[in-house]
């Protein structure tokens, strides 16, 4: 009964590349994101220069993420922000980044932690950079997805080149 419960256990965890596959192509996140910058671009007043928003803390309170922008404007209905010249920057527990987002502008939904890059931008995550336009990202799903132009450079990767022959 033991060896049952251990099964089933491992089971659920099991990797579905359905599930996964059906995840990535919903875009009606990025749709929504895409809709609200054209939006919050209609309703900018007077954006604020050379800011900082925290996006997420880690449980003992300190920063996880947070955007800083040449030009932003906060829509506290909404609890989007729209930036321009932004660069997010995620944290370790150590205080450490872990991995940057430059954009050219996007806009960000707090309470979603999802944002949407209307131009160029470009994430460093270790070693490897990936580019592009039109870009999607989710904090909580730990997810990027880029609509146009991508690139991705990757340095220390340990392959045989005689084995993609």
């Amino acid at each position: 009964m033991a060896i049952g419960a251990a099964i089933a256990g491992v089971n659920a965890w099991a990797f579905s590349s359905q599930l996964w596959l059906e995840e990535r192509n919903d875009d009606s996140d990025a749709l929504r994101l895409q809709s609200a910058y054209t939006n919050c671009l209609a309703h900018l007043l007077q954006p604020a220069e050379n800011v900082t928003f925290p996006l997420e803390n880690h449980p003992d309170g300190t920063v996880k993420s947070r955007l800083k922008a040449r030009r932003a404007q906060l829509f506290l209905d909404t609890g989007l922000i729209w930036g321009e010249g932004v660069r997010v920057e995620e944290y370790d527990r150590k205080g450490a980044v872990k991995n940057t987002l430059e954009a050219d502008n996007c806009v960000v939904d707090r309470n979603a932690r999802t944002g949407w890059v209307q131009g160029s931008a470009k994430l460093c995550y270790g070693d490897t950079t990936v580019s592009g336009r039109g870009i999607y990202f989710s904090f909580n799903r730990e997810f990027i997805k880029i609509f146009s132009q991508s690139t991705i450079r990757s340095k220390g990767l340990k392959t045989d080149p005689r084995s993609i022959l």
